[in-house]
């Protein structure tokens, strides 16, 4: 006994560590590194040890805390997680152990269980007043600024007029009461289309921006920007499933998710209902072999207790409800071998190790390569060129390699990161305390094409006319090699007039997009350049604070950590780009083509 306490002794620090970094990468950096199964596994063996030695449970403790600098504001009621298992014995346990608490008699709400980001709505006398975050169940994370930008929220809830007008509510629907609640709590999940998702990758692709690794990753990111526009490029959408606090009760869980519909909450669009765990788990099987018309990525089933009264008999802990849970399939999983490593470019700099794979098929699609993020994420996967890697779709969307089969290994050599860029010979740096490494230099040809499409954006220097077809033109003409080219397209006027499919009209026209961008104000300037991890607020920021390009360029690490929105890597990223001697020749060149004589600040 003595033995086996000692060795789950040593072995908690380990997953709890784990589990810690696997919480900090997922809820604060927006990165993880591994998948929900993976994390799962780690939570039952903690879950697991508690059990059997209860003495260690209150030796280590494991969470997570919001956000440096966010607001955080109590639930009106707690917002519990659902406790999950992937075993038919344990969903058939749960089922046991409800009816036995209930004296025999309980049904079971069936729902998708959508792969997003858990949000509370909070409504006052039913007009939308806050968003917030699960966080730690008793308080959330204010994203009311974020949360806003999907349009498919209610911001009016009307009860009695809605149940008046709405013959097809039944009564069990309508709310004890006969006015609007001076207070409701509904909750729900955000997330991102499948189609949405693959969209916005190729934008991230085609910008030389990382990907995003899953959709509920990008849900959970996005909400949590302060960049407004950014949030409604990301293209929310939100699914009600359930009530917290409100004045006055339903009887069931399915008269709540009809009330929800008839107020104008996006939500399920049938309500299942099973009566024994047989039926239940008939719906998961069946749920599981079918492809489904759900706009969101589901990853399995959640059975909720019908009654009401019935949950509130049952109760909860401080984390979980004992009236619900939540069936998880297992990720489909397919092997294949590594053959080589590539690193792409950026449009920051930033190179990525992409694996190229013995192609594949999974999930119906056909696999040759997989994103491998950076090399901290090789040195956790411990991977090799020629291992055997088990390969995973992230979240139904994207391929993932989760871990090396090393009793495959055989003839494997080590992944060396490169020390100059690819594409340009440039020395590579790392920042202190990131995992990516970058080329530093703003005229690199793998960056070119990025950066001036980055730098005409409309978010940028909004140049009309020079989109990602036209600066391939440029580009492959040899034209514009850096953004200070830009401003020298005059000198080709001619040659342009005279190229198929230009003119003398739309020729001038983008060369006067060109002249007037010079008079863009500072913010836009600063975001155009490409800094590193400079969004459009931080950019708005920068301007704010230094007020010419001069000032920024000449500030120290140290100033430049004193802005708001610029953390010490942020800071540490600026610096360096403006001593880069390539970066400085290409802000002279903007100089002498009086840009920035011109700009506000």
């Amino acid at each position: 006994m003595a033995e086996s306490v000692e060795k789950a002794r040593r072995r908690l620090p380990t997953l709890l560590t784990e589990i810690a970094r696997a919480d900090r990468l997922y809820y604060k950096e927006n990165a993880p590194e591994i998948s929900d199964f993976e994390y799962d596994c780690l939570q039952a063996e903690v879950k697991a040890i508690y059990k059997k030695f209860p003495q260690l449970e209150q030796a280590m403790k494991v969470g997570s805390d919001l956000r440096n600098g966010a607001v955080s504001v109590p639930h009106l009621s707690p917002m519990l997680s659902l406790s999950n298992t992937y075993s038919k014995e344990e969903l058939f346990e749960f089922d046991r152990r409800t009816r036995e608490a209930c004296n025999g008699g309980c049904a079971y709400l069936l729902e998708p269980k959508v792969d997003g980001m858990a949000i509370s709505l909070i409504y006052e006398n039913g007009r939308w007043v806050r968003a917030l975050t699960r966080g730690d169940g008793r308080a959330g994370e204010d994203v009311t600024a974020a949360v806003q930008t999907i349009a498919d929220i209610p911001h009016v809830l009307s009860y009695a007029q809605e149940f008046s007008n709405e013959s097809s509510v039944s009564n069990e629907a309508k709310p004890s009461h006969a006015s609007i609640p001076s207070i409701t709590e509904v909750r729900g999940e955000i997330y991102v289309t499948r189609e949405d998702f693959e969209a916005l990758n190729a934008e991230q692709e085609r910008l030389g921006q990382p990907l995003f690794s899953n959709t509920r990753n990008l849900a959970s990111g996005s909400v949590k920007l302060l960049d407004v526009e950014e949030v409604k490029r990301r293209r929310l959408r939100f699914v009600a499933h359930g009530i917290g606090k409100i004045d006055g009760d339903f009887s069931t869980q399915e008269a709540v998710r009809r009330w929800l519909k008839a107020n104008g909450f996006p939500s399920f669009p049938t309500i299942d209902i099973a009566e024994t765990a047989e039926e239940a788990w008939a719906f998961i099987e069946a749920f599981h072999a079918k492809e489904h018309p759900f706009p969101f990525v589901t990853d399995g089933v959640v059975l909720k207790v019908n009654d009401r009264r019935q949950q509130l008999q049952l109760g909860a802990t401080a984390k979980f409800p004992h009236w619900a849970i939540a069936y998880k399939f297992e990720p489909e999983s397919v092997e294949t071998q590594v053959t080589g490593v590539t690193f792409q470019v950026g449009r920051t700099g930033a190179i990525t190790p992409v694996a190229e794979l013995t192609p594949v098929e999974l999930c119906g699609s056909r696999i040759s390569r997989a994103t491998l993020h950076n090399f901290n994420e090789i040195d956790r996967l411990g991977l090799q060129i020629g291992d055997w890697v088990v390969l995973q779709k992230a979240g139904e969307v994207i391929p993932a390699i989760v871990r090396v089969n090393t009793a495959r290994r055989n003839g494997t050599c080590p992944i060396v990161p490169p020390t100059a860029c690819p594409a340009c010979g440039a020395k590579l740096i790392r920042l202190e305390g990131e995992a990516i490494l970058r080329c530093p230099s703003i005229a690199c040809s793998a960056q070119t094409r990025l950066k001036i499409i980055h730098f005409a954006s409309k978010e940028a220097l909004d140049i009309g006319g020079m989109g990602a077809k036209l600066v391939d033109f440029l580009v492959h003409n040899g034209w514009v090699r850096t953004v200070a080219d830009v401003f020298q397209l005059w000198r080709f006027r001619e040659r342009w007039i005279a190229t198929e499919g230009f003119g003398e009209t739309a020729v001038d026209g983008i060369l006067t997009a060109i002249e007037r961008a010079k008079t863009q104000p500072l913010w836009r300037w600063i975001y155009g350049l490409s800094l590193p991890n400079v969004g459009l607020e931080a950019a708005k920021r920068l301007a704010e604070t230094f007020q010419t390009m001069e000032a920024l360029q000449t500030a120290s690490a140290e100033a430049l950590q004193s802005v708001p929105l610029i953390g010490e890597r942020t800071a540490q990223g600026i610096a360096a780009f403006f001593k880069n001697e390539t970066n400085r020749a290409v802000l002279e060149q903007l100089r002498k083509a009086e840009c920035f004589d011109q700009m506000p600040a």
